[in-house]
């Protein structure tokens, strides 16, 4: 009797597990690359990356020189926009029944040179880069 009541104890337990497993399976479904939602955000994103780049202190249109003996350096940031993907997920939250994940690859390129004005003109070559993810949820029917 003790071993049936165990087992039943263990089945139920199992069922429980796997109705959570369901539910979280079912608050990350992740949308299709033609659903309107998942166009409408991938349209926000790059709006977001034309504000970052236009945003960064030190961009193509004001690079950063600095003295580096006997060199000088020239250096901007960027995200390039072939970087980025984007997600859009269901929620089980009434407030918030969608999220956006933006990732991108944000890039430091420099020059080096003898002159101040020369290294301006580059060549520039990558040299850092910085993976970042951002998260926006879709209320009130848009992305915040």
């Amino acid at each position: 009797m003790k071993k049936k009541l165990g087992f039943i104890l263990l089945i139920m337990v199992f069922l429980s597990l796997n109705h959570h497993q369901a539910q979280a399976r079912n608050a990350s479904i992740v949308l299709e690359k033609d659903h309107a939602l998942h166009a409408q955000f991938l349209d926000f994103s790059f709006s977001r990356i034309q504000i970052l780049n236009r945003n960064f202190m030190h961009n193509p249109d004001n690079i950063f020189v600095e003295p580096r003996d006997p060199f000088f350096v020239a250096r901007y940031h960027k995200v390039e926009p072939a970087s980025v993907t984007v997600e859009v997920k269901k929620t089980n939250s009434g407030m918030t029944p969608y999220i956006g994940v933006l990732r991108y690859t944000e890039i430091i390129y420099e020059s080096n040179g003898g002159c101040s004005i020369s290294v301006v003109e580059g060549p520039f070559s990558p040299v850092h880069y910085r993976k970042v993810t951002e998260i926006f949820r879709y209320v009130q029917n848009r992305w915040q």
